[in-house]
């Protein structure tokens, strides 16, 4: 899912990307999204943000092709101006590109399919490994604090 959305922002022409709500955090997932898992599931999200590309319509093309060659079910609204482009399958759950996130930003998010497990524990657990210094997928980019000594 990390892998995807950092994927996806090597398609564009675009520089400056940053993780707008920090790492990769799970989430409960709802009981119509845990197909059949049992009532402990989680899923992975995570997004990064960049100053807006120039060409909104040629990028959203481009990120709802590259999607597509993944085995992506995509759909994209306003094609026309400010397109955001939808994926779902492959390799997450869901995902979105919108070119006209807020404060004039581009925005890639994914999300993963859901799995068992207590969001609240795997995300005790990952800020557990962060405090030991361990780098997680979708630390990059955030400022972590050197493990304790």
């Amino acid at each position: 899912m990390v892998e995807l959305v950092f994927n996806t922002a090597e398609q564009l022409d675009v520089t400056g990307w940053w993780p707008r709500n920090g790492s990769a955090g799970a989430r409960e997932c709802t009981p119509e999204s845990s197909h059949g898992l049992g009532d402990a599931t989680a899923s992975y999200s995570y997004d990064r943000w960049a100053p807006q590309g120039t060409d909104h319509v040629e990028d959203a093309q481009r990120v709802a092709e590259y999607w597509e060659s993944l085995g992506m079910s995509v759909r994209t609204i306003n094609p026309t101006k400010d397109p955001v482009v939808f994926g779902e399958g492959g390799p997450v759950l869901r995902a979105e590109f919108d070119t006209d996130a807020p404060e004039q930003s581009y925005s890639i998010g994914a999300t993963a399919p859901c799995s068992p497990g207590d969001a609240f524990t795997l995300n005790e657990e990952d800020s557990a490994e962060r405090d030991q210094g361990k780098v997680l997928p979708g630390d990059e980019g955030l400022v972590l604090q050197d493990p304790p000594q």
